[in-house]
């Protein structure tokens, strides 16, 4: 069910450095009914969060050689953005464990089927949402 015909419209920021990734998630978001905003690095995702103000950011853990989970410690602890939904993404080390101490609310292996991504959004995106970690 996408987002459109559930009736409720959600901000996404999808932040990853592989600019075709982000492309193919722009746009495939973009067609369930979400508002999107990509970032190729974690100071411009920072930027955009301040203005944008996504319901849900989409985080790699690798951002150019940047640890995306510093950014979403910052999210957690934040007093604006600590509802603010973080997904992190990670073709290498997905430790839910260590995941947890910065705050995500969940953890996806890459490579991610597109079907299950936006199941795991929706999940996460649903009104009654719990903060329970889930790792695929």
């Amino acid at each position: 069910m996408s987002a459109l015909s559930r009736g409720m419209i959600h901000r996404v920021l999808v932040v990853d450095d592989d600019i075709d990734w982000l492309m193919l998630l722009e746009r495939r978001l973009a067609k369930e009914g979400y508002i999107v905003e990509t970032a190729a690095s974690l100071p411009e995702a920072e930027e955009i969060i301040a203005s944008f103000n996504p319901h849900l950011v989409l985080l790699d853990i690798n951002v150019n050689g940047n640890d995306g989970r510093q950014l979403c410690w910052k999210l957690k602890h934040s007093s604006a953005t600590v509802a603010v939904k973080v997904v992190l993404m990670s073709g290498y080390d997905c430790s839910t464990a260590r995941a947890t101490l910065f705050g995500a609310d969940a953890v996806l292996a890459k490579p991610i089927p597109l079907e299950f991504l936006l199941f795991s959004l929706q999940q996460q995106l649903a009104p009654s949402s719990s903060q329970s970690l889930r790792t695929t």
